[in-house]
């Protein structure tokens, strides 16, 4: 199979204990990467510096790269895309896990020629005790297309993507909150392809404090936005725009001690 990169970005805020099962995730793959770009977004933890010394030194495959300060997913994303030295980029959070054929079931799929290719997401606790969701997603690229109408259709951590036609698209920008919905917008007008796996691929941990911070005005403001320019840039019709801010506004403005369950109907809804 083609030789690989896996695309990291870490940041202060994360957990060294999770930062350590991701990447154990990433090494117990049926089929490994060559190199994995990890880019370090500001200043770490000591705790968090001690993972990367200690796996930077089992692995020699790390390129490491150093932002000064805190530029966000995107920015930090977009320096990461321009170090890695393959043509194909497999993503991944620094916070998840997945099973351990993932890589090996996308690189088969981006080998039929597809831009894009991720999968479904099992959504669990913050300890993986429990599931909450199954984030399900339509397979061929017209379906995915349609879906991208009315919400994001791929899972970002999940995707194996080309560098080529990423850079097409003008690579990552930054866009807070907002990074791959614009991303895979982009890539649809440039005529990327791209392909679902219709089962699970990756374990995405979350906690009620993400759910809360998806959910208020800020959010909101941040998502109008963003439609606003779905529209300008012609992939929103005026009718979508006004379905998809009509529902958000009713989503974001849900009272927090219900949001948990609006995003479990969200998050199960194919």
């Amino acid at each position: 199979m083609a030789n690989f990169s896996v695309l990291m970005s870490v940041y202060k805020a994360e957990n060294p204990v999770w930062f350590r099962e991701a990447l154990e995730s990433v090494f117990a793959q049926t089929v490994l990467p060559n190199e994995i770009v990890l880019v370090k977004d500001g200043p770490l933890t000591p705790e968090l510096d001690a993972v990367i010394d200690e796996y930077v030194l089992r692995y020699p495959i790390f390129k490491i790269v150093i932002n000064e300060r805190n530029l966000g997913l995107g920015l930090a994303l977009r320096k990461g895309v321009i170090e890695c030295s393959n043509e194909i980029i497999a993503r991944m959070d620094t916070d998840d896990t997945m099973p351990n054929n993932r890589f090996e079931k996308q690189l088969i799929k981006i080998e039929e020629g597809y831009d894009v290719v991720s999968g479904w997401a099992q959504i669990f606790t913050e300890d993986f005790s429990s599931t909450i969701a199954t984030m399900k997603r339509p397979e061929t690229s017209d379906e995915i297309i349609r879906y991208s109408k009315r919400r994001c259709a791929i899972v970002h951590p999940c995707c194996m993507l080309r560098k080529k036609a990423l850079l097409a698209a003008g690579n990552y920008q930054h866009f807070l909150l907002y990074e791959d919905y614009y991303l895979w917008v982009r890539m649809i007008i440039s005529g990327a392809t791209f392909y679902n796996i219709q089962e699970v691929l990756y374990n995405l941990r979350t906690n009620s404090g993400q759910l809360k911070r998806r959910s208020g005005f800020k959010y909101l403001k941040t998502e109008l936005k963003a439609f606003r320019i779905f529209h300008k840039m012609k992939f929103f019709s005026t009718k979508d725009l006004i379905i998809n801010s009509t529902i958000r506004i009713i989503v974001r403005l849900t009272p927090k001690f219900l949001i948990g369950k609006v995003y479990k109907l969200i998050w199960n809804k194919k």
